[in-house]
């Protein structure tokens, strides 16, 4: 159990960079897939929540071209891969990484227009407080997204009652070969 906490969880030495491989190996089409759900523009600002060794950024910049990106882990492995692998985007302030976890972001309220985490809500100390604390700095009718590659562990199951009881709304589950993917939205302000 160990070994997979130094794989997946908040990976480091030789174990951390086994999981980095795997995550490179299997996460790219996953984050190919699951990105467009967000319905970003190019000047938005989005969040990527245990970005690992920065595959989901690059795709990101790709999408967000002219707005903010930031990437938020734990582990100091995967921000030493995360910065190796977007170096040009970190320098040139298009992508900003923080040491931290989902359970208490940085932000104001209402500051980004997405967010995505990729075979890492499983992970989470506690999925509830992470759920909420996404919804306070998402704006009103953006999405989060969350993703799970079949090697990952994530399950399809007791996700849609977790995001009712954090308060998202248009809960989607969706299946495909790369693995399945979460869409929920956060509510609109009603006038």
């Amino acid at each position: 159990m160990l070994d997979m906490y130094r794989m997946f969880v908040v990976p480091e030495g030789k174990s951390g960079e086994k999981g980095a491989k795997m995550m490179v190996d299997l996460g790219d089409a996953m984050a190919r897939e699951a990105i467009p759900f967000l319905g970003l523009g190019q000047k938005d600002r989005v969040i990527e929540i245990g970005f690992g060794p920065g595959i989901g950024l690059e795709t990101l910049v790709k999408t967000v071209s002219q707005g903010t990106i930031v990437g938020i882990d734990p582990s100091e492995l995967m921000h030493r891969l995360a910065s190796e692998r977007n170096k040009d985007s970190i320098v040139s302030g298009k992508i900003t990484l923080i040491k931290g976890t989902v359970e208490n972001l940085p932000f104001d309220d209402d500051y980004f227009n997405g967010a995505i985490a990729m075979d890492n809500m499983h992970f989470w100390n506690e999925p509830l407080n992470g759920l909420t604390e996404l919804k306070r700095v998402l704006l009103p009718g953006s999405k989060l997204v969350c993703s799970f590659t079949p090697h990952s562990g994530g399950s399809k199951h007791g996700w849609e009652k977790l995001f009712e009881r954090a308060g998202y709304v248009d809960f989607t589950l969706l299946e495909s070969a790369l693995g399945i993917r979460i869409v929920a939205k956060i509510p609109e302000i009603s006038v």
